[in-house]
């Protein structure tokens, strides 16, 4: 990794490091770089045990919080003393559209608390999770099909979910804040991240037709998509969105505040087909020519990121499926459980 990311930590970093969501799956990665690195780590989420995903960790400081209450908050800040603090809790899926009231209190509601937690205990940078989804109405431009041109990060969003809405105002309000207060930050907008975690019970939600993909030839079962082949995508493994978090917390500073995070280019499905059969061979899928009919799907301009704060992806698409198929075989044995 190159420029200003985790192989250039400050000294400032030996300070613990508060992270929200952390029993979530981008969340539980993080955690494990940073502690990985030899970086004091404090993990929080609304559980009241670590959870699964955060297993086998015999050096974790957890400690149950909720982004809804800011007295909460600002006591944990205020014992740890962080420099820095990595937000990933949210709350995702459809139902969350579907309910956009929900939507707002948490994830928005939340991060407006983490900001303002932030600003009373002098915290010196707040990193949070923000999505490729911001990127919409390319239909017809160079960064949709087929040519996929990277998308920058000053593309103007569109707008059109209660999800994007809401992760748009946060990135809004950190704008804000670091305006009138100061405060760094760094919003990351993840591209189609893949992960083992994706496919575990306790991770159940739909995930999309890449991770079913995988999910199905993790569990050695038949996989058919009719159409949709030709879709591409920004296929980054979670491995690469952790490092990516980590790079913006740890980085020498985060000038642009917003920074994607992805693997840089577009794959299709038919290519993920491809690199899983010569990975497993003899698994049976079948994947037919076409797009997806949700077609708003693009690549990520990662230049910013590698010039700002060192991010670099280290999986390809094939050693990021590997990993991630292995990680599903690791998963499966420890909980003793099919996927």
């Amino acid at each position: 990794m190159t420029g200003t990311g985790p192989a250039d930590w400050r000294d400032w970093t030996v300070k613990p490091i508060v992270v929200t969501g952390a029993a979530g799956t981008v969340g539980s990665h993080v955690v494990r770089t940073l502690l990985a690195g030899g970086r004091p780590v404090v993990a929080t989420d609304q559980l009241p045990e670590p959870g699964v995903l955060l297993s086998g960790l015999d050096r974790l400081d957890y400690r149950r919080m909720d982004i809804c209450d800011l007295s909460q908050i600002v006591a944990i800040i205020k014992d740890v003393g962080p420099e820095v603090v990595i937000h990933m809790a949210a709350l995702v899926g459809d139902w969350y559209n579907l309910h956009p009231l929900a939507n707002l209190n948490t994830n928005l509601g939340g991060t407006l608390n983490m900001l303002e937690a932030c600003r009373l205990m002098d915290v010196k940078r707040l990193v949070f999770a923000s999505t490729w989804a911001l990127y919409g109405g390319l239909e017809g431009t160079p960064h949709s099909h087929p040519e996929y041109k990277p998308v920058p990060e000053d593309m103007p969003p569109v707008l059109v979910r209660p999800y994007e809405i809401v992760k748009y105002s946060c990135e809004r309000y950190a704008a804000w804040y670091r305006k009138m207060y100061g405060l760094e930050f760094a919003a990351v907008r993840f591209g189609s991240y893949y992960a083992a975690e994706r496919m575990l019970q306790v991770e159940a939600r739909s995930s999309g037709a890449f991770n079913d993909m995988i999910r199905a030839v993790g569990n050695g079962r038949p996989y058919r998509l009719e159409a949709g082949g030709d879709q591409g995508f920004d296929a980054v493994y979670v491995k690469d969105c952790a490092a990516g978090v980590t790079a913006a917390a740890l980085a020498e500073s985060t000038p642009s505040g917003v920074y994607n995070i992805g693997a840089g280019k577009a794959s299709t499905l038919l290519e993920a087909a491809a690199v899983l059969r010569d990975l497993v061979p003899g698994i049976d899928i079948s994947v037919g020519p076409g797009l997806l009919q949700a077609k708003h799907y693009c690549a990520l301009d990662i230049s910013r990121a590698r010039n700002e704060i060192g991010y670099d992806p280290g999986f390809s698409l094939r050693e990021g499926l590997a990993d991630c198929l292995s990680e599903i075989k690791c998963w499966k044995t420890r909980l003793g459980h099919r996927c």
